[in-house]
């Protein structure tokens, strides 16, 4: 009887701990959309990611220029996989310059790292809609705070 109900506190707790961890998404969505963000020295990364599968990597590495592909992706269990990359081609115009080779890594709550060349260290990316969402709740609670310390 002993062993019978170790098992079934054994097989609860499993099942209790699956229910409280979701599967990994592998919608395309879950990366689909727009990311931007800094590096050192005044770097500027910006990547527009489609649902379908292709997206466009700019980085400016602060001097003004950028270094561009189109990619091939996909989500792999909230991995970022990048199947293709096809460097644009050189525009003087809007001072395009190819972009051969990258690396795209997942990081912590859903943010992702492009490192392109051993010199850099790279850029920290977010999406753009998070990282709007968490600036208006900042303005508000910096309205909310300077109301409150005006009223006093």
């Amino acid at each position: 009887m002993r062993y019978v109900t170790a098992f079934l506190v054994f097989f609860v707790w499993v099942e209790a701990a699956h229910a409280l961890t979701p599967l990994p998404d592998t919608s395309p969505g879950f990366f689909a959309g727009e990311w931007a963000g800094t590096g050192g020295q005044g770097t500027y990364c910006y990547m527009n990611m489609k649902i379908d599968g292709r997206g466009l990597v700019l980085i400016d590495n602060g001097s003004g220029d950028w270094l561009g592909a189109q990619i091939q992706w996909r989500n792999r269990q909230q991995a970022l996989d990048v199947e293709k990359i096809i460097p644009l081609p050189f525009s003087s115009q809007l001072r395009v310059m190819p972009l051969e080779r990258f690396t795209l890594g997942t990081e912590f709550n859903q943010s992702l790292k492009l490192t392109w060349n051993g010199h850099s260290d790279g850029c920290h990316l977010q999406k753009i809609d998070t990282t709007a969402n968490h600036l208006t709740r900042a303005r508000n609670v910096t309205n909310k705070l300077r109301s409150s310390n005006s009223a006093k």
